[in-house]
């Protein structure tokens, strides 16, 4: 009898020990996987900063060409290596070729406007992305809007005016920023993006979209290169740029990967609260090593553009 329950007490120390080796499995997976996104969000928002020291020795299409051609071949390998199948339909190449045109202009828009703004503004304004792909999503879509994200579009737009302001309302001067209305304009184009592969990202591979999507404006703009560009003026450059440069190419293009596995573990509602972060990130970082002023003004014109994008997600989940 005392060794049947002793047998007894030994199975069930087994099966508890299986079960906390298996939690803490569970536990180890799900802190990687929170380390992956949170990675991601944070370069995401450092390339911000490693753009506007690019900018200071180049153009913004000799940027955007050399950014792509670090960055391109690194996709294809990442591809090559997961065995990922190069394959479209007719009416998926036709939302390549329309997605390519777009993030064409999308790229260099935002290289053009980060020479007459700051990187800190440039990251809160492109948190209003969300907003702009539900206002898209209404007009060329017909999906419905819910009160909650006309709140939230009402809010966030208050922190634009401020964050483009700077809270002197009165005077209408900051009504001719040029780089932060662009910036804007280059949330709406990232949302017009979205929404014109939408289809062939859920069929195909992401990373096979952006590939191919990629592909063609890295062409253009070494073409482009290859004829206005003096590819010695490399050498000549000083060690930061070309780090910000590696840093845009290298590490702005494996957190695509990183964030793909995050989103394929956690979903694309949770993985997305990770991207509040990407503001904060480049705060950090552009206040400090750009020296950039971050006023009360901005602080709460950030408050509100994160507040507005939370309050309309929220909104739509519900």
């Amino acid at each position: 009898m005392t060794l049947l329950l002793d047998d007894t007490i030994s199975l069930f120390t087994l099966i508890g020990l299986q079960e906390a080796l298996n939690g803490l499995k569970l536990g180890s997976a799900l802190v990687r996987t929170y380390f992956l996104l949170l990675f991601s969000v944070i370069i995401w928002g450092w390339t911000f900063v490693a753009t506007k020291i690019c900018l200071a020795f180049m153009s913004p299409i000799e940027l955007v060409g050399l950014r792509f051609l670090i960055g391109v071949p690194l996709i294809f390998a990442i591809i090559r290596f997961n065995h990922i199948p190069f394959e479209f339909t007719s009416g998926e190449l036709r939302a390549v070729i329309i997605g390519s045109i777009i993030i064409a202009v999308h790229f260099l828009m935002q290289a053009i406007a980060m020479t007459y703004t700051t990187a800190t503004n440039t990251s809160w304004i492109i948190a209003t992305s969300p907003l702009a792909l539900a206002i898209l999503s209404v007009l060329i879509l017909k999906e419905k809007v819910g009160n909650h994200q006309i709140a939230g579009i009402i809010a966030a737009s208050f922190g634009v005016i401020l964050l483009v302001s700077k809270g002197e309302f009165g005077s209408l001067g900051w009504l001719k920023s040029i780089g932060d209305w662009m910036i804007l304009a280059s949330a709406n184009t990232w949302a017009l993006y979205t929404i014109v592969t939408r289809d062939v990202s859920r069929s195909r591979n992401p990373l096979l979209v952006t590939l191919c999507v990629f592909l063609p404006v890295t062409v253009l703009c070494l073409l482009y290169l290859g004829v206005f560009y003096n590819f010695r003026h490399l050498s000549s450059l000083p060690a930061e740029p070309v780090i910000a440069l590696l840093f845009l190419g290298i590490l702005g293009t494996v957190t695509q990967w990183f964030w793909q596995i995050g989103v394929a573990k956690l979903g694309a509602a949770r993985a997305g609260t990770f991207l509040y972060l990407e503001p904060v990130a480049t705060t950090i970082l552009a206040v400090p090593l750009l020296k950039e002023p971050f006023t009360v003004y901005a602080a709460a014109g950030g408050l509100m553009v994160t507040a507005g994008v939370w309050w309309a997600q929220m909104g739509s989940k519900s």
